[in-house]
């Protein structure tokens, strides 16, 4: 990286609680092939020894940068990483999980070829201890799509599709400052991604897999479901039922029609898994946000299978809950 100039990318890592991860992620970063690049780390005063980990990357690699802050999320470590950073192009990055080695080469190609403003592209799971063979890609190979309308690909079923997680995605710095992570709620890649999709950035999708998710059981998506979870769930969704009001009545049924009714879907079958003594509390707490959803027209049955629509309708009239 030439000192006299920003680099092309930033890569934004927020820290917490993974110790056992983090190695993995950081070399996954620092071995990728296209090296013009800095790794702000973010550690949202996580109390293992991340902090060491950190340390000894930081000595080792002048390209690594670390912020240390009292625990405040991690909406609030992405858009202080977001802030801290001076690349053309900006990439986050979870801390427990990790990268193909060409994932900044191919989209940050893709990106100046087609001066677009987010690159998506898919993604795997994996175990907590599996590491993958990851086999070298041909850029010339990598099939793609460009679109200015990105928001059709934000579906469930889709060739083209694009995913929720900020993580799946690379973006044009000056494209995403003026997007920051809703702060102090769980789940904030969805109403993100979404508000995003609606201004309707440039966009190249590719298919491939450069992303590797680690099922984490200690992580946010896979804890048990709480009141606080539900609520936040319904903070996002009314974020998004604001933002897309301003937009078309096409736009507007379309995200209705393909995010709201996945995102309500899984909390009922959250609720369905979670302990019976804590269903009726759950469901009381859900009730609530199906009504603040049906007032402003949200709970519909196109998108919806009829089940649980008529799920959702006793909930709002008090008559029943989703064991009925």
């Amino acid at each position: 990286m030439n000192k006299n100039r920003p680099p092309l990318v930033s890569v934004v890592i927020p820290v917490y609680k993974v110790e056992r991860f983090l190695k993995r992620c950081l070399d996954s970063v620092l071995n990728q092939t296209l090296t013009d690049f800095e790794v702000i780390c973010v550690n949202d005063g996580s109390p293992d020894k991340c902090d060491v980990i950190l340390d000894e990357y930081a000595a080792r690699d002048k390209r690594i940068h670390v912020i240390t802050q009292e625990n405040q999320g991690l909406s609030v470590a992405r858009n202080n990483g977001l802030k801290a950073a001076c690349g053309k192009y900006v990439y986050f990055c979870d801390s427990d999980d990790y990268i193909h080695p060409q994932l900044l080469e191919i989209t940050c190609a893709l990106a100046e070829q087609h001066g677009a403003e987010m690159v998506s592209f898919g993604f795997q799971r994996v175990g907590e201890t599996e590491q993958m063979t990851l086999q070298k890609i041909s850029l010339s190979a990598v099939r793609y799509k460009v679109t200015d309308q990105p928001l059709w690909f934000f579906k469930k079923r889709c060739r083209w599709k694009i995913h929720v997680n900020a993580c799946y995605k690379l973006y044009k710095r000056d494209y995403i400052k003026q997007f920051l992570f809703k702060t102090n709620i769980y789940f904030e890649d969805y109403p993100h991604t979404a508000i995003t999709l609606l201004h309707h950035p440039k966009t190249v999708i590719i298919r491939e897999a450069l992303y590797y998710y680690t099922y984490n059981q200690e992580s946010i998506s896979n804890m048990a479901l709480t009141p606080k979870h539900i609520r936040d769930y319904g903070i996002g969704l009314s974020l998004i039922e604001a933002a897309y009001r301003q937009g078309t009545s096409k736009e507007y049924r379309f995200i209705i029609r393909e995010l709201f009714s996945n995102i309500l879907k899984q909390q009922l079958n959250a609720i369905l898994k979670s302990e019976a003594d804590q269903q009726e509390y759950l469901w009381r707490v859900f009730a609530e946000e199906l009504r603040d959803l049906d007032a402003k027209g949200c709970i519909r049955l196109r998108g919806n299978k009829l089940k649980r629509y008529f799920i959702y309708k006793k909930l709002i009239k008090g008559a029943g809950n989703g064991n009925d």
